[in-house]
């Protein structure tokens, strides 16, 4: 008869989320994940199989909690959708909170420490982006629909563009202290929309 969970997944999943955030795939020991989880590297390998399984559970974790909520929170937004497309993009690097401030973002990083070495991080990765790319879509179809955009505006084309650009404004905002630059970036590139 199998032993039962004692810990919640989710929660673990959380710990370690804030370690490979802080440090990165490669970085990150199995003593690092064991001394912030509090469990065994036998348990981590139990539940996960590997350390690449438990961090792309962890990086699944991050798009379901954080990109998606994140998506849902600004881009659900009706009474100015072009605002909830700039709240969308500054929050992201303007006022994030401390523990993880110049840290970017775990997708973004994972993109670009793991890129297309680790197959099933990619396809982890392209679902995070998706979720963000759509969410921009149908926020920027709104606006269109409401007259705060052309209404020659590839949509499409601009979410991806805008999905870019964010990935782009943390990979810059880990090195800057000075936001202003990135807050009119995003602006100058808003504009060309109206």
């Amino acid at each position: 008869m199998a032993r039962p969970k004692s810990f919640n997944q989710e929660h673990i999943l959380g710990l370690a989320m804030m370690v490979f955030w802080k440090q990165g795939y490669d970085a990150t020991s199995m003593k690092d994940l064991g001394v912030a989880t509090q469990l065994t590297p036998g348990s981590i390998y139990h539940e996960f199989g590997s350390k690449l399984g438990m961090f792309e559970h962890v990086l699944n974790h991050y798009i379901d909690v954080v990109v998606a909520f994140r998506v849902a929170h600004y881009l659900a937004q009706k009474e100015n959708p072009l605002r909830s497309v700039r709240d969308f993009l500054v929050s992201s690097f303007e006022n994030v909170p401390q523990e993880v401030r110049g840290d970017a973002c775990l997708l973004v990083n994972t993109a670009t420490e793991l890129g297309k070495t680790k197959p099933e991080v990619s396809a982890v990765i392209k679902r995070g982006y998706k979720i963000i790319e759509t969410g921009l879509y149908k926020q920027l179809q709104f606006a269109q629909v409401k007259g705060n955009i052309r209404k020659d505006l590839d949509c499409q084309a601009a979410a991806r563009q805008l999905t870019y650009l964010m990935s782009g404004l943390l990979v810059v905002s880990k090195n800057q202290n000075n936001i202003d630059s990135l807050i009119s970036t995003v602006d100058f590139t808003l504009s060309a929309y109206q």
